[in-house]
């Protein structure tokens, strides 16, 4: 696992404890070059406050993040 891929589970941990109280769950699917493609599970996927897509721009804002 590269760093780039620890820094990316550390968001997804911290993504499921935030979001596992709503009944939902976030995973990584793969890390390719500049991109992120992670898969949400749950009432959060399509949450209107995108407290993923915050989180991640916040800690990997150089990153794309792709949910499915």
């Amino acid at each position: 696992m590269n760093e780039l891929e620890k820094q990316v589970n550390e968001v997804l941990h911290h993504l499921n404890w935030l979001v596992e109280p709503h009944n939902s769950s976030v995973e990584l699917i793969e890390v390719k070059d500049r991109s992120i493609v992670i898969r949400s599970i749950g009432y959060c996927t399509n949450c209107e406050t995108d407290c993923i897509g915050i989180t991640f721009k916040e800690r990997l804002p150089d990153m794309e993040l792709i949910i499915r």
